[in-house]
């Protein structure tokens, strides 16, 4: 299965997520209007000619600041297992 299959997979898997929970099919653990961001990471996947970029955010309160990175997924890598490796070391440099 190429990349774009799976992202399509997945984008459509996150979608019908959505009408799951609205037919209660899953059970959610906690419903709350009000979202907490302190210390979320904001994750934007740009196309780009031969892959994928994934932009990371993420907010410092202590300094003040946002911390922005770019990473290069190629069209040979397998974007699930990117994204895994890219979230582990953004967690661990929180």
């Amino acid at each position: 299965m190429g990349m774009k299959y799976r992202l399509k997979r997945w984008v459509r898997n996150w979608l019908n997520e959505d009408d799951a929970v609205e037919g209660n099919q899953l059970h959610p653990i906690a419903v709350s209007d009000d979202l907490d961001s302190r210390g979320a990471m904001r994750i934007t996947i740009h196309k780009a000619a031969g892959g994928l970029i994934v932009e990371t955010r993420t907010y410092d309160d202590l300094k003040d600041r946002n911390h922005q990175r770019l990473h290069i997924v190629t069209h040979e890598q397998d974007l699930a297992e990117s994204l895994s490796k890219i979230l582990t070391m953004e967690s661990l440099r929180g």
